[in-house]
């Protein structure tokens, strides 16, 4: 969604008032208010500092003032206008708008434990309905950065009771599916509350719109008849039930630019049975070997725990040296009805235009020009995991962003695409700095990049960060260090890339405060099967840390092979795997939908399913970009 509803919902703020500004007052607010409707929120918020200054309720010129700001994107201002007043002086509502804007600055900051506290002391029946909606707007803000989604949605349900504006309903619909959309199945199903409860309602047509289309509509008309008159009925359902992505919680279409031109065809060929040969084309030996190495660890960790009697047998051949095209024919010439690789972009490149391939192949990376109606792409692109990191932010409500990568070729690739997609979003860039990987020093980078944050008057709220485990500590203690009690430190947004796969609180306690997503298999620690970290251990431990997300990838590969004809004949199938929720698009590749995380005083704090937004209409055309 192009925008989250705490937007509308501050917008309401301004109508509480607690006591009538001055008559001579008026003409200045009507100017502040036309400012305001227009968007204009810098100029309002002049207008009412100016009248905080001249009039005798200065505390109620800056609450307006502050508000202002925060629509504005400027958390500075806004808490520099805050803590100019005293609470204990106060009066109803003003104390409360007071509480409510503090509580919107901590979830800014990626505070929720302290907005939280804030919005548990106000006395709810004090509230008149426009701050109720703004108290229910901002606790499922928080309920969302503390991971704690159906929480979220329960209080997105008791915000639906008070908005009238239709626009404003339909966002709200679509942030409690949002959120539910992030739940699994046994969640969804043991703690949903019975009919006619709305929630519960909810989450029965979230269980439902992820089964298979041909089981929906008498599911659906089922659940009609439990849930009389429920708000999700209507409009908003038709669309979901009219758009497969969207009722199998992928929120957006892939960009029009990303598509291919043509129609891919089906593989005519079908995946293998159980008990065929399956052909493994991987780097084992040279310089690619110990990623091959660890892939196959993965192939063979799944392999052994398929009790399957009849399952494929795994024939491997090393591509070291080879051609890609040899290797193939290799492979299927001993009988190999399916063949997994190769791993390395060349390699794929080059058995794309080999020859007809006449075996499927499913390919352990993605190549933007291979478009093969016989290859599937499977691979760990760090472009996914930057736009889902970024679609985390922008679903806590941030807008404008700073960001820090490395002065590499990798992190010049991370900063367009970021940039393209945040933009495509609807928000904005506001300063770009790179740093020296592996450096010691990184104050000169972190300091130019915060003396640019104001840039052109648009503050920033928050940091996205390219950098591995030992950089990001670094990077995130120079922050911290050079931001000011006035000027608090900002949020920070990573990619998997910052976290080192090891859960331990000792390994990671400079990184304190950073969102992160990563495959679900390296954030998960409650599962002991043989398939688990805990139960990979001894393997985990002897693979090079650059190369342990590709033993999950190695698992899902095996897993993918039953699982390849459902995915591309029903467009609504997903495979939970253990590098994400996989889904297969038009053009044969494969997307992962990732889980969210955030360091927490060294421990990994689970925030739930990686969001996946829609770009803004606008992009199409490149307005909105800064």
């Amino acid at each position: 969604m192009k925008r989250l509803v705490i937007c509308a919902a501050v917008l309401l703020l301004s109508a509480c008032v607690s006591q009538g500004p001055r008559q001579a007052d008026m003409p200045l607010i009507s100017t502040a208010e036309q400012r305001i409707a227009t968007k204009d929120y810098a100029g309002a918020a002049q207008i009412y500092q100016q009248l905080s200054e001249e009039s005798d309720a200065p505390d109620y010129y800056r609450l307006e003032a502050a508000d202002a700001e925060l629509r504005d994107g400027n958390g500075r201002a806004a808490q520099a206008l805050l803590s100019a007043i005293n609470p204990g002086e106060l009066r109803n509502p003003d104390y409360l708008r007071y509480v409510l804007l503090r509580a919107r600055i901590d979830l800014n900051q990626g505070r929720a434990h302290e907005a939280m506290t804030r919005l548990d002391e106000i006395a709810y029946q004090r509230l008149d309905p426009p701050l109720m909606a703004h108290y229910h707007t901002l606790r499922a803000s928080g309920y969302n950065q503390l991971g704690n989604m159906l929480e979220s949605a329960r209080e997105r349900v008791e915000l639906g009771y008070l908005l009238s504006n239709g626009e404003a309903i339909e966002a709200n619909n679509g942030a409690i599916y949002d959120a539910l959309q992030r739940l699994p199945d046994r969640t969804l199903a043991e703690l949903q509350p019975a009919p006619p409860d709305v929630l519960g309602g909810w989450m029965a047509l979230t269980e439902i719109l992820r089964r298979p289309p041909a089981g929906r509509p008498e599911a659906v008309r089922s659940w009609r008849a439990r849930f009389l008159g429920h708000p999700a009925d209507g409009p908003f359902l038709d669309k979901l039930l009219a758009s497969p992505d969207k009722a199998k919680g992928q929120h957006r279409p892939e960009p029009a630019s990303a598509r291919p031109a043509p129609q891919v065809t089906p593989l005519a060929p079908a995946a293998p049975a159980a008990g065929k040969v399956i052909g493994v084309m991987l780097p084992l030996t040279g310089p690619y070997s110990a990623a091959g190495q660890a892939v196959k660890a993965g192939l063979e960790a799944a392999a052994a725990a398929d009790s399957n009697p009849a399952k494929p047998q795994l024939r491997y051949a090393d591509t070291q040296g080879g051609d890609p095209a040899v290797v193939y024919r290799s492979l299927t010439g001993a009988g190999a009805e399916l063949v997994i690789g190769p791993l390395v972009k060349e390699e794929l490149t080059a058995l794309a235009k080999s020859a007809e391939l006449m075996v499927p192949v499913l390919a352990l990376n993605q190549v933007k020009e291979v478009q093969s109606a016989s290859i599937y792409q499977f691979g760990l692109a760090p472009e996914q995991e930057v736009e889902q990191s970024a679609g985390s932010a922008w679903f806590d409500g941030r807008q404008s962003a700073l960001m820090l990568a490395p002065a590499t070729a990798f992190g010049q690739r991370m900063i367009q695409h970021f940039s393209g997609y945040w933009r495509s979003l609807g928000g904005a860039v506001v300063a770009i700095k790179t740093y020296k990987a592996g450096g010691d020093d990184f104050s000169g980078p972190v300091r130019e990049l915060l003396a640019s944050a104001p840039g052109g008057g648009k503050a920033a709220d928050f940091v996205f960060l390219i950098a591995d485990a030992r950089d990001g500590s670094l990077l995130r203690s120079y922050l911290e260090a050079q931001q000011t009690t006035a000027s608090p430190a900002l949020p920070i947004y990573a990619t998997s890339q910052v976290y080192n796969g090891r859960p331990d609180v000792s390994q990671n306690p400079d990184l304190n405060g950073i969102a992160f997503c990563d495959i679900p298999w390296l954030l998960g620690d409650d599962d002991s099967g043989p398939l688990s970290r805990q139960g990979l251990q001894q393997t985990l431990d002897r693979t090079p840390e650059n190369y342990r997300r590709l033993i999950p990838m190695g698992m899902d590969a095996y897993r993918l092979i039953p699982e390849l004809p459902r995915l591309q004949s029903a467009s609504d199938h997903r495979f939970n795997g253990a590098t994400g929720v996989l889904t297969l698009s038009r053009d044969n590749r494969l997307r992962r939908q990732l889980n969210c995380a955030q360091f927490n005083a060294g421990n990994l704090q689970l925030r739930g399913l990686a969001p996946i937004l829609q770009p803004a209409a606008e992009a199409a055309t490149g307005a909105g970009a800064q």
